[in-house]
């Protein structure tokens, strides 16, 4: 993918730009089907209870991804 955004620049900026949304969009496809099924599955077992489970479900991993990249750049300056 990235030898054909490469290719892309040769005619111009706006199509490197439109090339590049359209290639970072393409990969959040899967992402985006992952949640949607989830939503349906949680609300077909357990109405908006299981859409309010599922969503702290989904956010309660937030807290710790934070901490790991707040501590990059600490641990980057620390060697």
């Amino acid at each position: 993918p990235i030898q054909d955004v490469v290719d892309s620049c040769r005619t111009g900026a706006t199509t490197n730009v439109i090339f590049g949304l359209a290639l970072g969009y393409k990969y959040v496809i899967i992402p985006n089907f992952a949640i949607a099924i989830s939503i349906f599955v949680s609300f077909s077992l357990a109405a908006m209870y299981g859409i309010a489970v599922a969503a702290l479900g989904m956010l309660s991993t937030i807290a710790t991804g934070l901490a790991i990249d707040a501590y990059g750049p600490i641990n980057n300056n620390a060697a």
